[in-house]
């Protein structure tokens, strides 16, 4: 994504209910404590989350590759990690 924009992830086909909880964690690698920047999302629609990713999360980011997971706490204690970790990238911006 480009450094500063809005962004958004769907997660759908989980059948969210209240008292679950979606994290989006990106950090530099996955072997590191510190985070980049973290989106917690406990009120859904229709069972679906939607993440949005504001321009303050990444605006201070340098623009290289990070890591990003999805984790589901449902209300009952169960924990999914539902997106392993994948590439995020921060992209160059030309209009800050």
């Amino acid at each position: 994504m480009t450094r500063g924009d809005s962004e958004s992830i769907t997660v759908n086909g989980l059948n969210l209910v209240p008292g679950d909880t979606i994290t989006l964690t990106v950090k530099d690698h996955v072997n590191t404590d510190k985070i980049a920047f973290q989106r917690i999302i406990t009120e859904f629609t229709d069972g679906n989350a939607v993440i949005g990713i504001r321009p303050e999360d990444t605006k201070g980011l340098k623009f290289k590759k990070y890591v990003y997971d999805i984790e589901l706490k449902r209300a009952d204690g169960t924990v999914t990690t539902i997106i392993k970790p994948h590439e995020f990238t921060i992209d160059d911006e030309v209009t800050t």
